[in-house]
C-alpha cells in the first residue's frame, strides 16, 4: 500500500454542508475537490458532530472513514475503531445538571435521541435537524439511552441566557446558525481527542494531517492537527485557532483551501 501523504478531516455543517428552503446540500465543486485530494494520494475523513447514519444519507459511500458524534464514534476505512457511549449513571448526572438549569436537550445516539424537557415545537426542529425521521423519543428510562453526545436546544433568546451557566467548565457548546440549537463537547472527548486516536491507530504522524472547520466545536480540532483551517463564514474562536482562512464554504472555499495547501 502506498502511504498517505496527508490525512485531511472535513467538518460537515458549515464546511462541507450548507442548508436551504429545499433542505440540505453540497455546495457546487466541493466533493469533486476533495475527490481530487484522494486522487493525490491524500486520505479523506469526516470529523462531525453528526451521527452516522446522517452521515451516510448525505454522502453515501463517499468517506468510509468519519469520526462522528463529537469524537465518540470512530470508523476507520469502514470498520468503527472506537464507540463511546455514556454510562447510566453518567445519564444520570447529566440529566441532574441540565435539569437543575432548566435546559432541554437531548442524548444523541446512532438511530434515536433521547429528548429532555423538549415542547412538541422543539421535537419536531430537531426532527428536521437530524433530517433521519421521527428520531426523537421523549418517554424513556434512564438506563435505555444508548449515546455518546448532546445537543441542547433553546427556545428563544432568553431561554439560552438563562441556560448558559449550566455550561460550565470545559463543555463546549457549539451553537448552530440563528442560535436556537447546539451540539455539546465535553473534556477529554471531543474532535481532537478522536483525531489522536484515529491517527494512532493508523499510524499517521499528526504533522501529516490536515482539518477544516467552522464551529466552536472545531477549535481543539484545527488546534490539534499539522495545518487548521477556517472557513471564512465560521465562527472567531475557529478563525483564531486556524492556521489558515480559506473562502467561505458557500464560495468554493474547499476547493480554494485544499489548492492553498498545494493538496490538489
Amino acid at each position: 500500500m502506498i502511504p498517505l501523504k496527508k490525512m485531511i478531516f472535513f467538518d460537515i455543517d458549515g464546511t462541507l454542508l450548507a442548508s436551504g428552503k429545499e433542505g440540505y446540500f453540497v455546495p457546487d465543486g466541493t466533493l469533486q475537490a476533495i475527490r481530487l485530494a484522494r486522487q493525490n494520494g491524500h486520505g479523506v475523513a469526516i470529523c462531525s458532530g453528526r451521527q452516522e447514519p446522517f452521515i451516510q444519507k448525505m454522502f453515501g459511500d463517499f468517506f468510509t472513514s468519519y469520526i462522528a458524534m463529537n469524537g465518540t464514534h470512530v470508523v476507520y476505512e469502514g470498520e468503527t475503531i472506537l464507540q463511546k457511549f455514556f454510562s447510566p449513571e453518567r445519564v444520570l448526572e447529566i440529566m441532574e445538571h441540565f435539569d437543575s438549569f432548566g435546559v432541554s436537550y437531548n442524548f444523541v445516539g446512532m438511530r434515536h435521541g433521547w429528548g429532555r424537557n423538549l415542547t412538541p415545537e422543539m421535537t419536531a426542529l430537531l426532527n428536521r435537524v437530524y433530517n433521519l425521521g421521527d428520531y426523537i423519543v421523549t418517554n424513556w428510562e434512564p438506563e435505555q439511552v444508548q449515546a455518546g453526545a448532546v445537543d441542547c436546544i433553546f427556545a428563544d433568546r432568553g431561554h439560552y441566557e438563562r441556560c448558559r451557566p449550566a455550561f460550565t467548565g470545559s463543555m463546549v457548546l457549539n451553537l448552530h446558525p440563528g442560535g436556537h440549537s447546539g451540539d455539546l463537547s465535553f473534556p477529554n472527548q471531543d474532535k481532537a481527542e478522536a483525531i489522536r486516536f484515529f491517527c494512532r491507530h493508523a499510524g499517521i504522524d499528526l504533522k501529516d494531517t490536515v482539518a477544516f472547520g467552522d464551529g466552536t466545536n472545531d477549535v481543539t480540532m484545527l488546534k490539534a492537527v499539522g495545518v487548521g483551517v477556517a472557513m471564512e463564514n465560521g465562527v472567531p474562536e475557529a478563525k483564531a485557532a486556524a492556521d489558515y482562512v480559506t473562502d467561505s464554504m458557500l464560495c468554493g472555499g474547499i476547493e480554494k483551501g485544499l489548492r492553498h495547501l498545494g493538496l490538489i
